[in-house]
């Protein structure tokens, strides 16, 4: 370990009780979807501690809305700003943006919590509440890589983009905000809870489906005389599992070798049908989601299942006369990817092993928001952040040795990656 590198471990050992601060403050403050103003004035202002070129905008629905990658998600942007801060290099280096999302999932029954789901309570090292691993813990992480640069005394010749954003968790709008403001680099990190010694490198593509069934709803005392939906909905149900099968037997892709039993996700997981104990329904409505590996076509994939229906139906007495209604609907993905071996990878990589002892591995990610910058941002992106626990569960934490373990790792790549300026 050189000075240099010495020097920047010892910053963000001086700032850890300010890394602890912010993390609990940003817990403390309930941000969930369309409630995130108030984390992101936080970060803004921390951002502008570090003397950053603050940009604090509202994502404009329209715009947003027609673009190809929009995700419908019923919610407008509204008084949900999104926060840049751009620390400006000398010239002549390579650009990296380093993304956060504050937005978190609901807390469920509270009461099922032992720690408050707000409270940031730290406990043995752990910081605890909603959306202390996924992803404040990385969000703490993108500002203290630069605090620490900075308490160092180090410029550089890149740009850094500290990108903190609203609707990761609804589908990922917010990024896609940043990317159509122009926000592009030449790499970047979205420091989600991937843990230190994996480095997502792609991510699935996805999309939600609604297949309605028609029944004939009467009393159950006519039960053998009419058609339960909900029979009719167990037989698409098990189409699904089988059409679910078909695909795991065709499809693969490296990345994604061994690291689930289920490759590529496909079911039906919400079923709803009946108003009443006591009489047959008339319909039955199923949601699910289909999802695609990198390399395939999400869109091409819901044909070829959209056609898999219409056969099933065709071949099935009383659906072929009543046809089921497929509908598409709410979350979306595209499919995306960037090369293992691409320099943003071998750089996290290179730094790891140096900091940490660890050289993570690449592998495929589900979905998230890295398709965003890569398809449409033409930004080389990775998911590499700190690894928290319960996440979109009870009692989620996040340990603050890995928070200061990963911003010794991130502050390594941006210095490498952006490179030190002279003087």
């Amino acid at each position: 370990m050189n000075d240099t590198h010495a020097a920047i471990e010892q910053a963000i050992e001086e700032l850890r009780e300010d890394a602890l601060q912010l993390l609990q403050d940003l817990v403390r403050i309930p941000s969930l979807e369309g409630e995130e103003r108030a984390c992101q004035d936080l970060v803004a202002a921390r951002y502008a501690d570090l003397g950053l070129e603050i940009d604090y905008w509202t994502p404009n629905d329209e715009e947003l809305a027609a673009h190809p990658a929009y995700v419908p998600t019923g919610f407008t942007y509204e008084n949900r700003p999104n926060v840049v801060g751009t620390w400006h290099g000398t010239g002549g280096g390579r650009s990296l943006k380093l993304n956060g999302h504050v937005d978190v999932v609901p807390i469920g029954p509270p009461e099922t919590w032992q720690y408050p789901p707000f409270g940031g309570e730290l406990v043995d090292g752990r910081v605890y509440g909603r959306g202390a691993a996924d992803m404040k813990g990385g969000c703490v992480v993108n500002w203290l890589c630069v605090a620490a640069l900075q308490r160092a005394g180090l410029r550089l010749r890149g740009d850094v983009l500290l990108e903190s954003v609203v609707d990761e968790e609804g589908g990922g709008n917010g990024t896609l905000a940043a990317v159509l403001r122009g926000y592009t680099a030449d790499g970047c990190i979205f420091t989600e809870p991937t843990g230190l010694e994996e480095i997502s490198v792609s991510n699935r593509g996805a999309q939600y489906f609604r297949i309605t069934v028609n029944g004939q709803e009467g009393g159950t005392e006519y039960k053998h005389q009419l058609v339960n939906p909900i029979a009719v909905g167990m037989r698409i149900f098990e189409a699904v599992e089988d059409y679910s099968l078909m695909r795991e037997s065709q499809v693969s892709h490296p990345l994604y070798k061994g690291i689930h039993d289920t490759l590529v996700p496909t079911g039906i997981c919400k079923f709803h049908c009946g108003e009443w104990p006591s009489t047959i329904a008339s319909q039955a409505v199923l949601e699910g989601t289909i999802e695609c590996l990198p390399g395939e076509d999400i869109h091409a994939i819901k044909r070829d299942f959209r056609r898999y229906i219409e056969e099933v139906a065709r071949r099935d007495p009383w659906l072929r006369e009543n046809p089921p209604k497929m509908e598409w609907f709410g979350l979306w993905f595209d499919a995306a990817e960037i090369a293992p071996d691409h320099a943003l990878v071998r750089c996290i990589q290179d730094a790891a092993e140096a900091t940490i002892g660890t050289r993570p591995k690449p592998r495929g990610g589900g979905g998230c928001d890295l398709r965003l910058p890569v398809l449409y941002g033409d930004t080389p992106s990775v998911l590499y952040g700190p690894a928290g626990a319960m996440i979109h569960s009870t009692d989620e934490f996040i340990d603050l040795e890995e928070v200061l373990r990963c911003a010794k790792v991130i502050a390594r790549v941006t210095l490498d990656w952006c490179g030190q300026a002279e003087g």
